[in-house]
């Protein structure tokens, strides 16, 4: 790219930021689909090879947390000491600009174009065609009935669909889990409350307990905060007998500033 496509980019980003500019732009996404969300360019919609590049390098993580690590060979020292339930999560991106903003669009208005390009992210990293590969069924984190309801579409499903349109994978299990029916909501709460109420948030319903039993399963999520709502779906497939569980999530929200 020259310097001047280069600085026209940057430009787009800046302008996007603005208040008066974000109900132009999200007009133009409606009527020229194909533009890149990001710098304009078309027909590069939503995400042009060279935003992702930029805006999405590949960063080691640790397969314990899913944060930024230095040996992505390695699990870091925390998960080292406290290991998780599951044996790897992979993140594709931390939660933070744009793809923060991206992760909620999808949430809110379940635009196909945004999981296929999220779910376009994963390919860079050649830790998830080996997750696919390994496991024997995927499954979605499911949403609360009310949520479900309301919104009319389960983002991590959402995702799951647009990766298996450009990548083999295992056999899907949508209904895998099941949120029980008085699992608190977690998004709005602190860490410790997180982990202290995500006990018993999930079930493995009987009629798909035998698909799970014996296998090694394939957790999707759109977002890993602190790590209970993954860490509670790993438990209840355990107990419902699964030989193994990895997670894919999209993004990993970074650790608070010191």
């Amino acid at each position: 790219m020259d310097a001047d496509a280069r600085v026209k980019r940057e430009d787009m980003r800046s302008m996007r930021t603005t208040g008066w500019t974000s109900d132009l732009w999200r007009a133009l996404g409606a009527l020229c689909p194909a533009v890149c969300e990001v710098c304009g360019r078309w027909p590069d919609g939503p995400l042009c090879p060279d935003c992702q590049r930029d805006l999405a390098p590949l960063v080691p993580r640790c397969r314990g947390c899913a944060l930024p690590h230095a040996d992505a060979q390695r699990r870091c020292e925390a998960c080292r000491r406290a290991p998780p339930p599951w044996q790897t999560v992979v993140a594709r991106v931390d939660f933070d600009h744009p793809w923060d903003a991206w992760v909620r669009a999808l949430k809110s208005t379940g635009r196909p174009g945004l999981a296929s390009a999220l779910a376009r992210l994963w390919l860079d990293d050649p830790a998830v065609p080996a997750l696919l590969a390994d496991a024997d069924v995927w499954l979605p984190i499911p949403l609360t009935a009310h949520r479900l309801a309301a919104r009319g579409y389960n983002q991590a499903w959402s995702l799951m669909q647009a990766l298996a349109r450009l990548q083999p994978t295992p056999p899907a299990l949508p209904q895998g889990l099941q949120r029980t029916p008085d699992a608190p909501v977690l998004h709005h709460l602190g860490r410790r409350e997180r982990l202290a109420q995500a006990q018993g948030l999930f079930r493995v319903p009987p009629a798909t307990g035998s698909q799970v039993r014996g296998r090694r399963v394939l957790v999707i999520d759109d977002v890993m905060t602190t790590g209970a709502t993954l860490r509670a779906a790993t438990h209840a497939l355990l107990d419902a007998g699964a030989a193994a569980v990895d997670a894919l999530v999209v993004a990993r929200t970074p650790p608070p500033m010191e």
